[in-house]
């Protein structure tokens, strides 16, 4: 248990308690003013979280698990990622604790989490454990953030020095090697970085992090076979990671692995299913390569989910198009011009697919209308002179 805290410490600390059910945020809420908290921001779910993090200026955030739109892991990744939130501490609320939700608390550096359903005096812990670390900070923690400062600044013999303390007080730590590894990759010592990270990996088997730096050089040093077998590796231990899972179909499609490419994506949206720009990520990457009724169903859920988002509809016609779905096509387009009947690529978009279904006279008036929005729109032009000029 961290050290208790004062009356006046709770009254300065600023929570922020992300949940998609108000029952749930009530009651955190509740909890927290029973403890002594008065400053509690809210939020519905990640995505409305990281639109109000910039303002709100948190020191804990209290946040559930399994969230729409974005979750709390999703959230949690992108502070992390983020310089002005990367120190805040997270407790995550999940009603089950398994091997695959361990996991992934362990690779996103969640700072403590809670099992539903539980009492204010569970939290209180939890909120002062979380309190006394990040006030404190560990000898190696330290060791580790000057080790960083150090090679930013391009002083690489000082950052080794830090390292090499922090191996002497924590020897077994895979923190410490994953540093030297990316202190190695830095300076271009790319077989140096490669034993860093194995021995980061034999000393914690399911540190994923080391094994996505792994990855990541063996793609740097040109070698795509084992960059996607440690992908694997790590997909294998974190499985509900679902930017890992994406990350890896992307490079088994490069590869002309699409049964396992498909797989992969598949994974990666049961695991985050409201995740719509990832969806929309990897639809370009099948759309690329010709995967024209994959791409068309992960537009399509995504244009389910983003109704006002004209790109999606425009690139799920696209998508029909090329499968030769041109009625398809056709309706997708018109559903874009609903939202904004004054784009003119639209227009030109429709007649095409018009154009495609043998229906002349419709794409006319189309290429038109795009003129009449853009006159100087060259494409629009160019297509009524054929149709003119066969």
């Amino acid at each position: 248990m961290g050290k208790e805290l004062s009356s006046q410490e709770r009254a300065q600390i600023r929570f922020l308690v992300v949940d998609d059910l108000i029952n749930m945020r009530r009651t955190v809420r509740n909890m927290l003013r029973q403890l002594g908290f008065v400053h509690i921001t809210e939020a519905e779910n990640g995505l409305d979280a990281w639109t109000k993090l910039p303002a709100a200026k948190i020191d804990v955030a209290i946040v559930d698990w399994n969230m729409p739109q974005m979750n709390g892991v999703e959230l949690l990744r992108r502070a992390r990622a983020d310089e002005r939130f990367a120190h805040i501490p997270f407790i995550m609320i999940t009603a089950e604790v398994d091997e695959g939700t361990i996991a992934e608390a362990a690779e996103t550096e969640v700072d403590a989490y809670i099992i539903k359903p539980f009492v204010a005096k569970v939290l209180e812990e939890k909120i002062n454990g979380v309190l006394e670390k990040k006030g404190k900070g560990s000898p190696l923690e330290t060791l580790l953030s000057l080790a960083t400062v150090f090679a930013g600044a391009g002083q690489f013999n000082k950052a080794i020095e830090q390292l090499r303390t922090a191996m002497n007080i924590s020897p077994s730590s895979p923190l410490v090697y994953l540093a030297l590894g990316d202190l190695s990759k830095q300076r271009g010592m790319l077989d140096d970085a490669e034993k860093a990270y194995k021995k980061a990996i034999l000393l914690e088997p399911k540190f994923t992090k080391a094994y996505d730096s792994l990855a990541d050089l063996y793609a740097q040093k040109g070698d795509t076979r084992r960059s996607i077998q440690v992908m694997q590796d790590a997909v294998g231990k974190s499985p509900r990671n679902a930017s890992r899972q994406s990350k890896l179909g992307k490079v088994l499609l490069e590869q002309g692995m699409v049964k396992e490419a498909k797989a992969a994506f598949e994974n990666a949206v049961k695991s985050e299913p409201d995740n719509t720009v990832m969806q929309s990520e990897m639809a370009e990457c099948l759309l690329a390569k010709n995967l024209n009724d994959e791409a068309a169903t992960l537009f399509k859920a995504v244009s389910m989910a983003n109704p006002t988002d004209i790109n999606v509809y425009n690139r799920l016609g696209i998508a029909y198009r090329k499968q030769g779905k041109f009625m398809e096509a056709i309706d997708e387009y018109k559903k874009a011009l609903t939202v904004d009947p004054e784009d003119e690529n639209l227009y030109y978009n429709l007649g095409t697919a018009y154009l495609a279904a043998k229906m002349v006279d419709n794409a006319i008036a189309q290429f038109h209308r795009a003129l009449e929005l853009y006159p100087d729109f060259q494409e629009a032009r160019e297509a009524l002179d054929k149709i003119s000029h066969p």
